[in-house]
């Protein structure tokens, strides 16, 4: 009789270290809120502490291709950071190039899709990764229309995001629409939209929260004057805010000089952590 209870006592724990496993091994790869997939991809530095810094990145509109991109990215951050577990995370409705789909809706990526909706889930799904790596910094990196999106998201969910890294970002849509409309000649930017515009939200954003805006200097998608006026603006109301530009156009995410700005971001955070006891 005790044999056979030692053995059902050694299966319900192996059972339970399975379990938990495969708990560990999901969360690096999807976060599930409310039973809504949202699709990520986890990458860690090879030193990382109990209070690590986490980077969740956000891609942009793309409307001709499956995004990975953000999966580039923080895996090209991570190659000589310390400390630091980072995350690509696939937006509502998008397909990767793995073929994973975040739930959601895509929208028609003409500025439509960073309205509550889409910025709820995401925001929920980086809280519960908060929650679960209980990180000292949480750092979320935005590209293009995913940079709209984090701008939307530190308004509408004020210190949830302790630094909002923002790279050629259409901060003022209906502005940008216009120019898009010039640029291309198509119809679908004609007229303006009835949606969350990151410039009208300012008042909202916690002055906890740190601001880093990178822009391309021959960027003729999201021009430079979209992200001079955020930031006078952001100023106004004492904002902690700063402004880079580099060499390149808009798809500057991978570039090595917005690379090593976001690694400097991450020493200076590292720096700044208490020892372990």
């Amino acid at each position: 009789m005790n044999k056979i209870k030692n053995i059902f006592t050694i299966f319900i724990g192996l059972f339970i270290a399975v379990s938990a496993q495969a708990k560990n091994q999901n969360i690096l790869d999807e976060v599930l809120v409310n039973k809504i997939s949202t699709k990520i991809r986890t990458v860690k530095s090879n030193n990382v502490s109990k209070k690590p810094i986490l980077l969740i990145a956000l891609h942009g509109d793309a409307p001709f291709n499956n995004p990975s991109y953000q999966y580039g990215f923080v895996k090209k951050v991570v190659n000589k950071s310390n400390n630091l577990i980072a995350i690509g995370m696939l937006r509502p409705g998008y397909t990767d190039g793995r073929n994973r789909t975040s739930d959601g809706i895509k929208g028609d990526a003409i500025g439509d899709n960073y309205d509550k909706t889409r910025v709820k889930q995401i925001a929920e799904a980086i809280l519960e990764l908060k929650r679960y790596y209980k990180p000292s910094k949480l750092i979320l990196a935005g590209h293009s229309g995913g940079a709209a999106i984090t701008a939307n998201l530190i308004a509408l969910y004020p210190d949830l995001v302790d630094h909002a890294y923002l790279v050629s970002c259409p901060w003022n849509v209906n502005s940008w629409r216009k120019d898009m409309y010039k640029l291309t000649k198509k119809s679908i930017f004609n007229g303006e939209l009835n949606t969350l515009s990151p410039i009208d939200l300012i008042a909202s954003i916690s002055k906890n929260t740190k601001i880093s805006i990178i822009i391309g200097r021959n960027d003729v998608v999201s021009k430079a004057y979209l992200s001079k006026e955020y930031k006078s603006a952001l100023e106004k109301v004492g904002i902690d805010v700063s402004l880079k530009i580099v060499k390149g156009e808009h798809n500057i995410f991978l570039n090595n000089e917005v690379i090593y700005s976001i690694r400097k971001i991450i020493n200076i955070y590292n720096n700044t952590i208490p020892s372990e006891k």
